[in-house]
């Protein structure tokens, strides 16, 4: 398996991954408190390559608070999906829930991430759905090579993402979870939480499920 998880550096820092290849992706970044140790681990797993790129499954500031401290030591572009583009770029410590964490985020280049892009790795293509419910611009990312699924806050083992935080919707995160429970998969990898080795269609049911008892 060519997604490597990096392990938290603190209690509040969500899961960071690596998508492995000639031009290796992060996916999410942290809260960007304990940046240089991350940075560390980042360079240790690339092993003189240059990271290609960083991927933010949405706006909230444990998953980009280390986006710009990262892409400045590594010279990675940073992308989000469109929606949860905006406030990145505008450095909005707001919406992006940076107060709440004790922390804030400076305006920031983003490009915009749409529904069936494609991020290509050299190995691996990671093609963007667009999900959201726990965000209106949260995405998750289907490895069509290996079928990892990365699904950021959208769905957990044994758990859904938030929806009573702004711009959430639990009507969009029922959908969202909907087209996980149709999207074939081989593992899953959450924002945090453990990986869940497995076809992530049965986490999406239960999360269904869930939602159902939520009512």
């Amino acid at each position: 398996m060519s997604v490597i998880q990096l392990e938290p550096v603190i209690l509040f820092d969500a899961n960071m991954y690596i998508v492995d290849g000639d031009k290796p992706v992060l996916v999410d970044s942290g809260t960007g408190f304990k940046a240089e140790a991350n940075i560390e681990a980042i360079m240790k797993i690339l092993d003189g390559r240059e990271l290609e790129a960083i991927v933010l499954t949405h706006r909230h500031f444990d998953h980009v608070g280390g986006a710009a401290a990262i892409a400045a030591a590594t010279g990675a572009k940073i992308y989000a999906g469109e929606a949860d583009a905006v406030p990145l770029r505008e450095g909005d410590s707001a919406s992006t829930m940076g107060l709440e964490f004790g922390g804030t985020i400076p305006e920031m280049d983003v490009i915009g991430l749409h529904e069936g892009d494609i991020i290509e790795t050299g190995t691996h293509k990671l093609r963007v759905m667009e999900t959201p419910g726990h965000t209106i611009g949260s995405i998750c990312l289907l490895d069509e090579v290996e079928g990892a699924l990365i699904t950021g806050d959208t769905l957990f083992v044994n758990g859904v993402g938030r929806f009573d935080l702004p711009t959430a919707s639990r009507e969009e995160l029922v959908r969202s979870i909907r087209r996980l429970q149709e999207t074939p998969a081989k593992s899953m990898h959450p924002g945090h939480g453990p990986v869940f080795h497995g076809d992530p269609r049965e986490q999406a049911a239960l999360g269904l499920r869930m939602l159902g008892e939520m009512l």
